[in-house]
């Protein structure tokens, strides 16, 4: 029995469906360690910014960042299936590090060109912005990560305006919803 073009049209489009679910969820499953590893890495950023003296959390941030860089490339590299292969793991590679290096030089050149004085901006400007970046994968891409984006910006929101004294705490506390988010993915 041969099928109709409707009906061929129509598995068609159920397999490009699954296709994408399925590349949705192996993504969950790779973001999800990862955000775990920047969870700790801001808990630690943003304890060292409240509790040292300004001029010494550049020192404890870098160290933390490069950590963060070279465990997401060795999370990312583990947790994606070996059906990429070789050439796929290296462009997925040089990916994350465009993204993050369009990052950090995005939010250095705002800290240059508005030249902020209240050590606040400083502490909520990145929670914002990766709010944002979370929030717009999660339109085009993965749903929860509309979710994740929303509770970080969100929380950033809350703590600069209700707990500007302690935002460096508030947003070390708030790092464990991205531990939880990445328990989330990781589950997905």
């Amino acid at each position: 029995m041969a099928m109709t073009p409707t009906e061929a049209a129509a598995a068609l489009s159920d397999i490009e469906t699954t296709t994408r679910r399925g590349m949705t969820l192996r993504g969950y499953r790779t973001g999800g360690p990862i955000l775990m590893l920047w969870s700790v890495i801001w808990a630690l950023g943003y304890l060292s910014m409240g509790l040292l003296p300004p001029q010494y959390t550049g020192l404890v941030w870098l160290p933390l960042d490069v950590v963060g860089i070279v465990g997401s490339i060795l999370l990312s590299r583990r947790t994606l299936p070996s059906a990429l292969g070789a050439q796929g793991n290296k462009d997925m590679t040089w990916r994350m590090l465009g993204g993050m290096g369009a990052a950090m030089a995005f939010i250095t050149a705002v800290f240059a060109v508005f030249q902020p004085t209240d050590p606040a901006v400083f502490m909520a400007f990145p929670g914002l912005l990766i709010g944002v970046i979370y929030a717009v994968i999660g339109v085009w891409v993965a749903p929860r990560y509309i979710v994740i984006g929303v509770v970080m910006f969100v929380l950033t929101l809350v703590g600069f305006f209700a707990f500007k004294p302690w935002l460096a705490f508030w947003m070390a506390s708030a790092s464990i919803a991205l531990f939880i988010s990445g328990l989330w993915l990781r589950k997905a």
